[in-house]
């Protein structure tokens, strides 16, 4: 193998495992983005707002959670 080449190996398998990881990490953003909700507890039922001011009520249940 020439001395010229002789780190082109190492910065070819970087750039691919780079270009690897911040895809990884835009796909795990864009997923939390997508289910991202809006949950109201109103009188002891969870509500989702699907649209603005659109509420359904959800499967969840409410809970309160305290800190100590």
């Amino acid at each position: 193998m020439d001395k010229k080449y002789e780190g082109t190996g190492y910065i070819i398998v970087g750039f691919i495992l780079g270009a690897l990881l911040t895809w990884a990490i835009m796909q795990s953003i864009d997923i939390r983005k997508k289910h991202k909700t809006n949950l109201k507890c109103i009188q002891g039922e969870l509500y989702e707002e699907v649209r603005t001011n659109m509420f359904v009520k959800s499967h969840l249940e409410c809970f309160e959670q305290r800190s100590f």
